[in-house]
């Protein structure tokens, strides 16, 4: 006989996709399986292999289910919430009182993006306590973006969007397995796939034949980090043949000819012979994405972004986009104008540069705020500070800088030098084993939130909002908290009010999820009790929006000075590929695995048993050349540092090329086996040299490297050991 049971429609948080879910919970309250919601109003029953083994997370022995606090030999012991809470409240009262509110820090991770009251709460508890050193995963992955934004300004009615594109150019992204490039946040495959039957075309610039660039019309395989040489090269090819929107630059674009002339080295040949692209094939991508289409915008994704000169690449790539005017204009209809935020108007004007690194709060080395965030390449360097200015509390929310930020021994000496670690984290990751306390979450479907999250509205193409409930109560005998809980708790114990969205909380009375969820949209275009009616999600009926013309003079900032300055040194540089000192012969790459994001999938044991860890993949030409079989054990050394990994052979990818996944395994000093956990790449990464400027942002990908057979009978214990010496 069947078990019985029930079924309930709700949403996946993982990542910005929000595929809606059908959970079948049993008698016992457990939540047995979800599945894809075919009837989803969005995303029409997809799901990704991560999302399909959250109950395997959930009910995971290794799941940690009650507050730890480390023991003074390294152990920890649980610790009852309350007590736990008075304790580090304590510790940052005492700090807070010898060295200011700037001594304290938060470090967003991934996951909390996608909960809304965490999100929210983590961001009104710095201001309540004095801090401003508020640093997160954007600022360490793509935020070039931002840089871009404020430099040259950004366009306020907005980028044209999938539907009403006849062209997609993406540089360094694959969202068929990320699901997070551009137009391609939500369902992905159908959606490409639907695109493409409409009859848009697809450029794609990889230095792997991905699974996206699988499905190009043209297919660019540039040399890792020669995404300036490349999109300078596609400007440059526009410009010349008048391919350009002349209209809307005469109108909106301040530097136009100063960008014509600083295209002007990047020919053909130059880009042929520096990238390795033929001038044929640039030529015809730049003639199917300025002559052939209207509409459409190129874009970049985290291979850009993660390279060298990743700010200047990312600003020439939407200079594409503003030479081309892929912007909607007015009389153009939006085609969300969102659900949980309130009603704005969209206008037809560049929203002007503001270079906020320059006025906002700074770290000790100098680097200012994007957005409002520090930049969390230099975070080691301030817990690792020796004056008055030193982090002294620092508290991780679903996140794990100990293997995500670069230089890993200085980053993990950093977070050592703290005299208070929190992590709110479900599992022991390798910062969670560095905490002083460690305070179990809720998981996504033991806790109520709404989807997509109110700051994502503008990724996705329909008014579609949706509110997921609690599924399932949390396991017997649990002592878990909602990730915006402890800083409540901490503010009260501390004496100070949160101002959460612009209301100041009762801090003597607990708020449930659900009341700051209606803070949170009591400005929204949809009531939240009218969205609470839809858990299975809804296409909102929301008056359409237009763009209206502009009123503004702004002009976008195509060639800056300092822009302009950095473009003319890439095209001094000789274009023939030089040999880099130490015998590097290929370049790394870091890639995304399907199933994972970032660190997030090392915890579920359906993923590993498909990546037991981040292989190295090489075209098998480059593993017959350096005398390597298939699933050799090899070192990969670049001129800071060296990493164990697994040679596998992937045609897919450029010949001189090194593809590996990033932010995978454990602590330096632990030693554990590759073969188990896997081997960061931040080992090989530098933090003094190739570093962005504005952002801190170093050289995460395309680092030259050499690849050494592992030797007979060294460990894997012995190639950390050499790594870290």
């Amino acid at each position: 006989m069947e078990e019985a049971g029930r079924e309930t429609r709700t949403v996946c948080r993982y990542c910005c996709g929000a595929c809606g879910m059908v959970a079948r919970i049993d008698a016992a309250d457990r939540l047995v399986s979800v599945r894809g919601d075919r009837d989803h109003p969005l995303t029409k029953g997809f799901a990704c292999i991560r999302g399909l083994q959250a109950p395997e997370a959930m009910y995971s022995p290794e799941r940690i289910l009650r507050p730890l606090k480390r023991q003074p030999d390294g152990s920890f012991r649980e610790i009852e919430l309350e007590r736990a809470l008075d304790e580090i409240a304590g510790k940052v009262g005492a700090i807070r009182a010898e060295s200011g509110g700037e001594a304290i820090a938060v470090f967003k991770g991934t996951q909390v993006w996608k909960n809304v009251t965490g999100h929210l709460m983590l961001n009104a508890f710095l201001p309540a306590i004095g801090s401003t050193r508020l640093f997160t995963t954007i600022t360490i992955d793509q935020s070039a973006k931002q840089v871009t934004m404020r430099r040259m300004g950004y366009w306020n009615a907005g980028k044209h969007r999938l539907g009403d594109s006849d062209v997609q150019m993406i540089f360094g992204g694959n969202p068929l397995v990320s699901v997070a490039v551009a137009n391609f946040t939500y369902d992905p495959v159908k959606r490409l796939k639907d695109a493409l039957k409409r009859g848009m075309k697809l450029i794609v610039a990889d230095p792997r034949l991905t699974e996206t660039a699988q499905h190009a019309h043209i297919f660019l395989q540039p040399r890792p980090g020669e995404d300036v040489t490349l999109a300078a090269g596609l400007i440059r090819v526009i410009l010349r043949n008048g391919w350009h929107d002349a209209a809307f630059c005469e109108r909106h674009v301040e530097g136009f000819e100063r960008l014509r002339a600083a295209a002007e080295p990047f020919t053909p040949d130059y880009v042929a012979r520096r990238a390795g692209v033929p001038a044929a094939q640039l030529e015809a991508a730049a003639a199917l994405f300025a002559r052939d289409s209207r509409s459409g915008i190129a874009a970049a994704g985290t291979g850009p972004s993660m390279s060298p000169r990743s700010n200047l690449a990312d600003h020439m790539i939407e200079c594409l986009n503003v030479v081309c005017g892929r912007y909607y204009r007015a009389g153009d209809r939006i085609p969300n104008p969102g659900v949980q935020n309130a009603r704005r108007a969209w206008l037809a004007e560049v929203v002007p540069p503001f270079r906020e690194w320059e006025t906002s709060a700074r770290t000790g080395t100098g680097h200012g705020a994007l957005f409002g965030e520090l930049m969390s390449g230099v975070l080691a360097d301030e817990m690792l500070r020796e004056d008055g200015g030193r982090i002294r509390a620092l508290f991780v929310n679903a996140g794990n800088p100990a293997v995500a930020l670069p230089q890993q021994e200085k980053a993990v000496a950093g977070l050592r030098n703290l005299d208070l670690l929190v992590a709110i984290e479900p599992f022991m990751t390798a910062t969670a084993r560095l905490a002083d306390y460690i305070l179990p979450p809720r998981m996504m479907y033991e806790r109520a939130d709404t989807a997509i999250t109110p700051h994502y509205e503008s990724l996705i193409d329909e008014p579609f909002a949706q509110y997921a409930g609690p599924v399932v109560p949390p396991p017997a005998g649990s002592q878990l908290v909602d990730d915006w809980y402890p800083y409540w708790a901490i503010a009260r114990r501390l004496g100070v009010t949160i101002d959460y969205c612009g209301v100041p909380l009762d801090m003597e009375t607990v708020p449930g999820t659900d009341d700051l969820l209606a803070i949170t949209l009591r400005h929204s275009q949809v009531p939240f009790e009218e969205i609470r009616t839809h858990p299975g999600g809804h296409i909102f009926d929301v008056p359409p929006a237009w763009v209206e013309p502009g009123k503004g003079v702004a002009r976008f900032d195509v060639m800056p000075d300092d822009v302009f300055a950095e473009l003319a040194e890439v095209a001094a540089e000789m274009p023939e590929r030089t040999k880099e000192s130490g015998g590097f012969t290929h370049l790394l790459t870091v890639r995304r695995l399907r199933g994972m994001m970032n660190s997030l999938g090392l915890d579920l044991p359906e993923i590993r048993r498909r990546h037991p860890y981040n292989a190295a993949y090489l075209h098998p030409d480059d593993l017959a050349a350096l005398g390597l079989a298939d699933g050799a054990e090899i070192d990969i050394v670049s001129d800071v540092g060296r990493m164990p990994a697994i040679a596998e052979a992937d045609a897919t990818v450029r010949p001189g090329v090194l593809s590996i996944s990033h932010c995978w395994g454990g602590l330096p000093d632990e030693r554990l086996p590759y073969e188990q956990v896997g081997a960061s790449t931040n080992l090989l990464v530098r933090t003094d040299r190739f570093v962005e400027a504005i952002n801190a942002m170093p050289r995460l990908s395309s680092i030259p490297v050499r690849i050494e057979r592992r030797c007979a009978g060294d460990t894997t214990s012995q190639i950390f050991e050499h790594s870290i010496n």
